[in-house]
């Protein structure tokens, strides 16, 4: 078996038969165009007991991404939409009549990674290839790959059921390499870093983008009769909820799964940014409140508030929340004259999440509230 591994056990089950007890890695090493070193494992089994010249043969197949631009990648995920095992203790059965196949039993094993050291540099035109080793097997829902180049991050999704052949590449059409900004992370002496510009924002003074909460993808306004027809966790009512319900009286056929706070797959900002980014809480919304002035004023003509640590040590520190406005059904609303920002926090009721809002034109409010989860909200993250 190669790679060779002094924890690797051997066992014959007979007729020619062996089973290896192996463990794929979790990480593997960049190689221009090829397996990083030791990342794509095979076995021979030979009939004879002093045979030299034995024939290898491959255990893993494999996934080619091609990107072009103009980053520097520094590292790259692949998760199967399924959550199925990519790496870890495996089992390998080989004979020198048969391929070898392999079963994975981690039941945690489910991201592999591709480290690129130091970076490779894209090309704007020629596309650069990364080759991930993968378990043979079929992904019926399809996987989700995470580029990040140090500074950004890209997802790159497919829904459609991909298979992963033995001793075969999938390659993946060229694509361009166009990453989420991340911000600064500013530190205002409180428990968690904010972020210096919305999510989907380039500036502190952009708006971003929208979303609906616990949805991932761009808010898109709703043409029809009620605004819960498309929205991602119900069944298309406020009192139908598939997700993230703590009362029966809201779930989907009395549905509960008391979860009260977003999973990080669920967390545009953690999604999009990747990393240690995630939404913020109904309490880290609170602590801003109460741990830094909020003061009226516009940057390039965009209203918003300048929050202002008062904290020793960093009353210098500040951020800008511009009044990036909602959307609600097709109504976008209060753009320049109100911000609404959400949690990763539910309410306590189910249908509604927690949410921090403030109004600039003609009032002088910022609290933290409930909304409905199907209305489009700016994102704020934060870090620790």
């Amino acid at each position: 078996y190669y790679p060779y591994s002094s924890s690797n056990l051997v066992e014959n089950v007979g007729e020619g038969r062996y089973r290896l007890t192996v463990s794929l890695p979790s990480v593997q090493s960049y190689a221009e165009n090829s397996f990083g070193n030791g990342a794509f494992p095979m076995a021979a089994v030979s009939d004879r007991p002093y045979d030299l010249n034995l024939t290898f043969k491959n255990v893993l197949g494999g996934l080619e991404l091609q990107l072009t631009g103009t980053a520097t990648i520094t590292r790259i995920t692949v998760t199967g939409n399924n959550n199925e095992r990519l790496y870890g203790a495996a089992t390998v059965n080989a004979s020198n009549v048969s391929t070898p196949t392999i079963a994975l039993s981690d039941d945690d094993a489910r991201t592999v990674a591709l480290d690129c050291g130091s970076g490779v540099t894209l090309d704007a035109e020629t596309p650069t290839s990364f080759i991930i080793a993968l378990p043979p097997m079929e992904m019926e829902n399809g996987f989700t790959i995470d580029i990040y180049d140090g500074n950004g991050h890209q997802k790159v999704k497919t829904t459609k059921s991909q298979t992963i052949e033995r001793s075969s590449l999938l390659v993946m059409p060229a694509i361009e390499y166009v990453p989420y900004l991340v911000a600064q992370a500013v530190d205002l002496g409180l428990d968690v870093k904010w972020a210096s510009f919305n999510v989907g924002a380039s500036a502190p003074e952009e708006y971003g983008d929208y979303f609906a909460w616990g949805d991932v993808d761009n808010y898109y306004p709703q043409y029809n009769s009620s605004p819960w027809i498309s929205y991602k966790w119900c069944n298309g009512s406020y009192d139908t909820m598939t997700k993230y319900c703590t009362n029966k009286r809201y779930g989907y056929n009395e549905f509960t799964d008391s979860k009260s706070v977003l999973d990080l797959d669920d967390d545009v900002a953690h999604v999009r940014w990747g990393g240690s980014w995630r939404m913020p809480t109904k309490e880290d919304f609170e602590e801003l409140l109460t741990s830094c002035t909020w003061t009226k004023t516009s940057r390039n003509n965009v209203n918003g508030y300048l929050v202002t640590s008062t904290k020793e040590g960093y009353t210098d520190c500040s951020i800008f929340l511009p009044d990036a406005g909602i959307y609600y059904k097709e109504d976008y609303d209060e753009a320049n004259a109100g911000g609404h920002y959400w949690s990763s926090s539910l309410d306590t009721s189910p249908y509604e999440a927690m949410h921090l809002n403030f109004l600039t034109e003609g009032h002088d409010t910022h609290t933290v509230s409930g909304r409905d989860r199907h209305q489009g909200l700016s994102v704020r993250p934060v870090c620790p």
